[in-house]
């Protein structure tokens, strides 16, 4: 089966001079200097122990050799681990003791956090300059080694090319995915299929987390198709902005909150930007409302596209919602659009029967490339996979006559008050229909009567007014009464996590924890 080893190395032989990679930081590789990279990496991990089978954690920020790295471990029959380097030391451990992996590949700044959590394992650390380092606090001038023979097995598509985690928003470890070779193959030729203009050489910028399946994804794909790929270490609006027009960037990916601050960097600059190089600009991760897609539209000219997904679908988008139906008064602006290449999807009730059209259920799907279940995690794997198959995601959703899907929520944030079921989206989308709300999240907290109530928690827009009596009344207007929000609160900005998903667990604590507390 092709492995990613296989698929560089032709790669270097078919465009060799072609950039690969560039970064913020000033790294750059074509396709044969990555070629070459990946072999020399691959026989410094070989020589300091790590081979098949070894997981070595990654604790960096975006840059060219998180990638190379990455792709070494492959090619030496290791798997590689991404870590978010946003976690708290506590977070951390715990995430590592899951992994037990062989060594940590770091970069400076995550250093602190590395020792704070786990000071005895061995690490790599990435310097300002190149991929030399530090193995266990021993000096390391010269990464490298013998380069390790071609580990086919170890390599074939089906085994393990990097582990990701989960987001962690329930407040549990996050548990592991293992993508295979063959899953980040098979989701860079659907999306090969679906963007023909992708082509070898086409320019691409990437701003999203690696340790994200949206933000990995994202880079392996041009690397794929032959792509050139711009990172940047983090995401700001400006910078992203600026290399658009620099680079003359055709395709890019964002999150729904990033999308909105390039739509207010563009309305805040006094010469406008030129965007005509952008082709596509591809979203997903959480949802996007109706009225912030109509403004992106307009604000940055180029197709969108929706790819519904997650950490187990291994960059395999589940459905898409496709350039044709992303114009400000499509009717379908607000579905997920329609299932993938691969997927069998299915909308069901408690008892797994489908439900008809219009009804919501959950969501279940199983596909050609399937999530086969959870690292070393055989609880978690049967909880999520029933006996045919299905892996059951955890989201409510609704199929029309057209076979358009709408999220209607996640299943476990559904909120039954008075024994009728509300669903937070749905309250959500109407209320970023208010002229004043720049943002929105509802969730239940405890009520002594009706077991749980809607709470709403706002971010208004700049020069807002409203208080939380007149947004209940507008609410009145919009939605079923059971379905308004009983109490409202206001803040600066909501909680998110590093791909812009709001962190609903870290809303409801302080509910939930003191149920006396006293709300608006």
């Amino acid at each position: 089966m092709l492995s990613w080893a296989h698929l560089l190395r032709w790669r270097a032989e078919r465009h060799p001079d072609l950039l690969a990679l560039a970064d913020d930081r000033g790294q750059q590789l074509t396709y044969r200097e990555l070629h070459e990279e990946v072999e020399r990496l691959a026989g410094g991990w070989a020589a300091q122990g790590v081979g098949p089978g070894d997981v070595v954690a990654i604790l960096a920020r975006n840059r060219v050799d998180w990638i190379s790295h990455m792709y070494a471990l492959n090619r030496a029959g290791a798997i590689a681990a991404a870590v978010n380097w946003r976690l708290a030391p506590p977070e951390l451990a715990a995430l590592l003791d899951v992994m037990r992996p062989a060594a940590v590949l770091a970069d400076a700044e995550n250093l602190a956090l590395l020792n704070a959590a786990a000071p005895g394992l061995p690490r790599v650390v990435l310097r300002a300059a190149g991929t030399d380092g530090l193995i266990s606090g021993r000096a390391s001038d010269d990464f490298h080694g013998p380069v390790p023979a071609w580990p086919a097995g170890s390599m074939a598509g089906n085994k393990p090319f990097v582990l990701l985690h989960t987001s962690g928003t329930t407040g549990a470890v996050p548990k592991l995915v293992a993508i295979s070779n063959a899953r980040l193959v098979a989701s860079g030729t659907y999306l090969k299929l679906v963007v023909p203009e992708a082509q070898e050489g086409a320019r691409h910028l990437r701003a999203m987390p690696l340790f994200h399946m949206a933000g990995l994804a994202n880079v392996t794909y041009p690397l794929f198709t032959g792509g050139t790929t711009y990172i940047q270490s983090a995401f700001r609006p400006k910078e992203f902005v600026d290399a658009i027009v620099d680079k003359q960037i055709n395709f890019t990916n964002l999150v729904p909150s990033a999308i909105a601050m390039v739509v207010e960097e563009l309305r805040g600059r006094e010469t406008p930007a030129d965007l005509s190089s952008l082709v596509e600009i591809g979203y997903g991760a959480s949802s996007i409302s109706p009225e912030a897609l109509r403004a992106a539209i307009e604000a940055l000219g180029c197709r969108f596209r929706q790819n519904y997904g997650s950490t187990e679908t291994g960059g395999f988008p589940i459905t898409t919602l496709d350039p044709a139906d992303q114009y400000p008064e499509s009717p379908h602006l607000n579905t997920a659009g329609k299932a993938a290449l691969n997927w069998e999807v299915r909308i069901v009730d408690d008892n797994l029967e489908d439900v008809p059209d219009g009804e919501p259920g959950e969501l279940i799907v199983r596909g050609s490339e399937p999530f086969d279940g959870y690292w070393n995690n055989p609880a978690e794997t049967a909880a999520a996979i029933d006996k045919d198959g299905f892996w059951h995601i955890g989201d409510i959703a609704v199929r029309d006559a057209d076979g358009y899907i709408t999220i209607v929520d996640r299943k476990k944030d559904m909120i039954v008050s008075g024994g009728e079921n509300v669903y937070p989206a749905e309250v959500e989308a109407a209320l970023h229909r208010h002229p004043d709300v720049a943002e929105a999240s509802v969730i239940g907290i405890p009520d002594p009567r009706w077991g749980e109530s809607v709470h709403a928690v706002l971010v208004l827009r700049v020069g807002g007014a409203e208080s939380a009596d007149a947004i209940k009344e507008w609410s009145r207007g919009q939605l079923a009464g059971f379905k308004c929000p009983t109490t409202v609160e206001f803040l600066d900005e909501l909680p998110r996590n590093a791909t812009g998903k709001i962190l609903k667990r870290t809303l409801r604590e302080k509910f939930w924890a003191d149920e006396t507390r006293a709300v608006s």
